[in-house]
């Protein structure tokens, strides 16, 4: 089955809870398809100068130490590059902790989906 290249641009956003956390999750669009996540950019409402400043931590798979992509002392503005693979059951999650209750945390995906082609 041949595949389709296309540009991979996700949004997605949480309100912290009370702890000041919470997790944003991206999941390809259908079982056909992966992806090749290249950058993932954190940001929250806070103002920049404004402390506690979230961690944000980048799993492929499970919320587990052992699929951690990486972490960010500074989740109220970074960002995280490198190849990052997601497919079928393999979700990318964006986990805040430590930030400021109320306040709204974001993330955008950028790099590259593949779209499998029934070409039957």
């Amino acid at each position: 089955m041949p595949e389709v290249q296309g540009q991979l641009a996700k949004f997605g956003s949480i309100v912290l809870d009370s702890n000041g956390n919470g997790t944003i999750d991206f999941d390809v669009d259908h079982a056909w398809q992966r992806w090749e996540v290249e950058s993932v950019r954190v940001s929250t409402s806070q103002n920049s100068n404004q402390t506690p400043y979230p961690t944000a931590e980048v799993f492929a798979g499970p919320i587990s130490p052992g699929f951690s992509q990486g972490a960010s002392w500074t989740g109220n503005s970074d960002t995280f590059t490198g190849l990052v693979h997601v497919d079928v059951g393999n979700e990318l999650h964006v986990q805040f902790t430590g930030g400021i209750p109320g306040t709204t945390a974001f993330a955008r995906i950028y790099g590259k989906k593949f779209s499998g082609v029934d070409d039957g």
